[in-house]
């Protein structure tokens, strides 16, 4: 999991102020006869991204439907809270002491013991969900909040302006996914993932504000690396990359085409959803480019 703990963040929680010079990671398929918009984008973000550019603002505007990853606002916070205690908890039985070797479960208590909490308020709770509050934790030192998302903020603007809003997933499905990787890969335990998440909070802790600073310059190549650094570097990140980003992106092609056919449609999601050989703008039909577009 070296880079699962990252990219799940993203799943749960993946600009510039007005005065700056921005580009961001938008694609156009206008070139090629279409007036659809591919947008990759950040799910948290810091006070750089407290300004939702004109650029996507004007695509917006001229599209018929925004196609987000899920809308949460449709799931009320009981039905939210629900649906996580049904994905997240262990069995009955069950304790986080029994899935995790006495080793790994200490580093885990340490960890959030340094941080203000208790591993005891997670003890009912699979591994996945301890890591991801383990990640929560970090980005909160960073100060990262969901507001300054990219994706919170297009979903807002795009109410505003009266666009219907479609969400590609369910909450329930993204829930699932979290679990799936251990489904699907049984081979993988509750200790390689905490491990791997206390190793990317100690290696790669400036990750995050590296990802916000990419995505200001329209730096495709900067996430290309992050991609081939992040994923893809063990079996576990193999198996993360399929189930998280991969499998989701093929998922998403018929009604994402079908859409693209009998509507103008902007498409917002993470930005990891545009890196690598199975990236979207490489697996659409369409040809799209990347627009490099700058505020005043």
């Amino acid at each position: 999991m070296k880079k699962i703990s990252h990219t799940l963040s993203l799943l749960i929680l993946l600009t510039l102020t007005i005065n700056q010079a921005h580009a961001d990671l938008l694609w156009s398929n206008k070139k090629s006869g279409g007036d659809d918009f591919l947008l990759g984008t950040i799910h948290l973000g810091d006070e750089r991204l407290s300004t939702l550019p004109d650029s996507i603002k004007a695509a917006i505007d001229s599209v018929d439907v925004v196609v987000i990853e899920t809308d949460v606002s449709l799931v009320s916070t009981e039905e939210q809270q629900k649906l996580l205690l049904q994905a997240a908890s262990l069995p009955p039985g069950q304790r986080l002491s029994h899935v995790l070797s006495p080793a790994v479960y200490d580093k885990a208590k340490q960890y959030l013991t340094a941080n203000g909490s208790s591993i005891e308020n997670l003890a009912s709770f699979k591994p996945w969900l301890v890591g991801l509050a383990m990640v929560q934790m970090a980005y909160a030192k960073l100060e990262l909040k969901e507001e300054y998302g990219i994706d919170k903020q297009v979903q807002e603007y795009a109410l505003k302006q009266g666009k219907k809003v479609i969400g590609l997933e369910t909450y329930a499905e993204q829930m699932g996914f979290f679990n799936a990787i251990t489904d699907k890969y049984p081979e993988f335990t509750g200790d390689d993932l905490i491990l791997d998440t206390l190793t990317e909070i100690e290696q790669y802790s400036d990750l995050p504000k590296e990802m916000i600073t990419a995505w200001i310059n329209s730096d495709l190549q900067a996430f290309e690396n992050m991609y081939q650094g992040t994923l893809g570097t063990s079996k576990f990140d193999e198996a993360a990359e399929q189930v998280l980003i991969v499998e989701r992106n093929h998922k998403w092609l018929t009604p994402l085409e079908s859409m693209f056919a009998k509507q103008k449609v902007f498409l917002a999601v993470g930005a990891l959803h545009f890196a690598g050989e199975d990236g979207l703008p490489s697996l659409m039909p369409d040809k799209f480019e990347l627009i490099k577009a700058k505020t005043k």
